[in-house]
């Protein structure tokens, strides 16, 4: 269930960084790619530190992500926005590792749909 939005004031992001971000948020969530849902925004009126110069905003949700693993997926994220031209310094990452009976798919909740070993070994 891994969730990465992104909201740029970098114009025309290309698919291939969609793409990027995607396989490298499979490998930093240790979770099938199928379960990666990527949002960017880009061309955002975005004001960062009192310039309008390249910046970002991050928003990350994954159940079971531990605040362990913030610092590795924040240096990942601030390497991947050099791609689009925004500085690891122009950029805030936000974490959040929701429970599984807060997410909604299919009607229900990943936490009906999985067992609690799956929540707990990164499957989701």
């Amino acid at each position: 269930m891994p969730f990465f939005h992104i909201i740029t004031n970098v114009k025309d992001v290309s698919q291939e960084f969609v793409s990027k971000v995607s396989q490298e948020v499979s490998r930093l969530t240790n979770k099938n790619e199928s379960r990666v849902c990527i949002s960017v925004s880009d061309g955002a009126k975005l004001y960062f530190g009192g310039s309008g110069d390249s910046a970002a905003i991050i928003q990350f949700h994954s159940i079971g992500m531990q605040v362990s693993d913030h610092i590795t997926v924040s240096k990942s994220f601030a390497k991947l926005l050099e791609d689009i031209g925004v500085p690891s310094d122009r950029a805030y990452i936000q974490f959040n590792a929701p429970l599984a009976t807060h997410v909604g798919k299919c009607g229900t909740t990943i936490a009906e749909l999985t067992t609690p070993q799956d929540v707990t070994s990164n499957i989701l």
